[in-house]
């Protein structure tokens, strides 16, 4: 029942207004190949190519009649109905079950087919308009509804008052336009003269931080700082950028001054950060920079952060975290005690050897799993007293006066036992050639030079971490001579210098 009564309405109200249907214009289109185009082009039953009309109406709904050769096709596109007809066509009747029927309507033109043709479809509501403006291609509004730039042809205008705004840059214009139910079945020309508004315009410069996007009317105008010139009056531009919540800003323009507006950045997204360490109360520092408390489960701006966490005595640790929009991020963090004395490590070192012609000890060496397998070698410094040299042909006859220097080649091998955080104690068994290097101090003939002996040794490196990575240690060892060459034995018989003995050796280490 309130369907029939809206109908009827609209059916009163359409009869106080509308004169009905009639064609206000019809021309051929020359230098518009839409009916030649392959992809809009039709063809009739016959396989010829169709002739395309080109509706302008402001509504939809019409029926078409062709007569005995019928009609193509019709398409409905935004501000057109495309009729297509066969070539020859001569007739067209109308049918709008509002707007009532146009008989049989004859076309003033040949119709050709391939070719694209223009009708101006009156509903008898109103006129077509053409709306000119003294600056070329200004904005035209009509009644709050925005229609492109100027100028604008074949605007349907219903009977009655328009409000017409019409802008560019500091040109503007307020007018209206008045449809008459008199006035003549022609196209009604409108043409708006435009005054220039400079005085009631003031500079504006908006700057947003972060290099945010800004947007103004539904439109991206710039990124980080926006110049322009505005009416006076209020204003609300927004701020944009990934990642991130738009923020409006309002501002007042005043005419005749420069307006400098700093805008509100976007709220940038953020999430949370969880992480749990063992143990607790470690230091953690982010992007390498910035220490945050993590009790407290920061809240972060989204994006991926390196965080460093740390704690005197444990291992330091790094770790990145992807932080997500409205989400905690979280992790459980065990960070290792350090090891003062090392299970498994490479290192090397130096010292001084203590014993008879001791001298400067370098060794390197490497732990795995406890077991220590280590070289070394000791450059000799302390001299011998001086050994006399004589002949052995019965004479005794004196020849040389002759002092050494021990140098030791050394390998030896160990099992590392940790007897505290800091210290530790490792048992080994070695394997040593003691070499002597003579240096005449009587005579002219040197003897023994390079005089060498093997040993086997027995002793223990103790080791004391002051810090991680590095030992102080001391190694005291018992070395037995096995076996010499004869000028080594030769020597020992001349002197008080024998292969092996006890010996310390004190330095320091470090250790990877």
């Amino acid at each position: 029942m309130k369907k029939l009564l809206l109908l009827a309405l609209i059916a009163v109200s359409q009869s106080v207004w509308a004169d009905g249907i009639s064609v206000l214009g019809f021309r051929l289109l020359e230098t518009d190949l839409t009916a030649n185009t392959r992809g809009t082009e039709k063809r009739d039953q016959n396989g010829d190519k169709a002739a395309l009309i080109k509706i302008v109406t402001p509504e939809r709904g019409f029926l078409f009649n062709g007569g005995s050769l019928g009609i193509v096709g019709t398409e409905e596109k935004a501000a057109e109905i495309w009729l297509y007809v066969p070539p020859r066509a001569q007739k067209l009747t109308i049918t709008h079950q509002v707007f009532g029927i146009l008989r049989d309507y004859y076309y003033p033109v040949s119709i050709q087919g391939g070719r694209t043709y223009e009708m101006l479809l009156d509903i008898g509501t109103g006129r077509y308009v053409n709306i000119t403006t003294s600056q070329a291609k200004s904005d035209v509004t009509v009644d709050g509804e925005y229609l492109g730039k100027s100028p604008i042809y074949n605007r349907y205008m219903t009977y009655g008052r328009h409000a017409v705004f019409v802008q560019n840059g500091m040109y503007e214009a307020h007018d209206t336009i008045i449809i008459a139910t008199n006035d003549e079945k022609t196209t009604k020309m409108a043409h708006i003269e435009m005054k220039n508004m400079s005085a009631h315009y003031g500079d504006v410069v908006v700057n947003v931080e972060n290099e945010a996007d800004i947007w103004y009317n539904g439109h991206q105008v710039a990124t980080g700082s926006w110049s322009t010139q505005l009416r006076e009056g209020s204003y609300t531009i927004e701020t944009r950028k990934a990642d991130c919540d738009p923020i409006k800003t309002t501002f007042v323009v005043e005419p005749r001054k420069k307006n400098q507006i700093q805008a509100a950045p976007p709220a940038q997204h953020t999430g949370r950060l969880n992480i749990y360490t063992r143990p607790r109360n470690a230091k953690a520092i982010l992007n390498g920079t910035d220490e945050i408390n993590l009790a407290d489960v920061p809240t972060l701006p989204v994006g991926t952060y390196q965080l460093a966490i740390s704690r005197k005595g444990y291992i330091s640790t790094n770790r990145e975290y992807t932080i997500k929009h409205n989400l905690t991020t979280s992790d459980t963090v065990t960070l290792e005690k350090v090891k003062y004395i090392k299970p498994t490590a490479f290192y090397f070192g130096a010292g001084f050897t203590m014993r008879s012609m001791g001298g400067a000890t370098a060794l390197a060496g490497f732990v795995y799993k406890n077991i220590d397998l280590q070289a070394s070698y000791t450059f000799g410094f302390g001299k011998s007293d001086e050994v006399m040299w004589y002949s052995t042909d019965g004479n005794d006859t004196y020849l040389s006066g002759i002092t050494y220097k021990r140098s030791t080649f050394a390998v030896k091998l160990g099992y590392q036992i940790e007897l505290t955080e800091r210290l530790g104690i490792t048992p080994q068994v070695g394997y040593q050639i003691e070499q002597l290097a003579g240096t005449v101090t009587n005579g002219t003939i040197l003897y023994g030079d390079k005089a060498s002996a093997n040993c086997i040794s027995v002793g223990a490196k103790f080791m004391y971490a002051p810090v991680q990575r590095f030992y102080l240690f001391a190694a005291p060892e018992l070395s037995l001579g096995m076996s010499k060459d004869n000028n080594f034995q030769k020597i020992s018989d001349a002197s008080n210098i024998t292969a092996g003995g006890f010996m310390i050796t004190l330095g320091a280490i470090l250790n990877f």
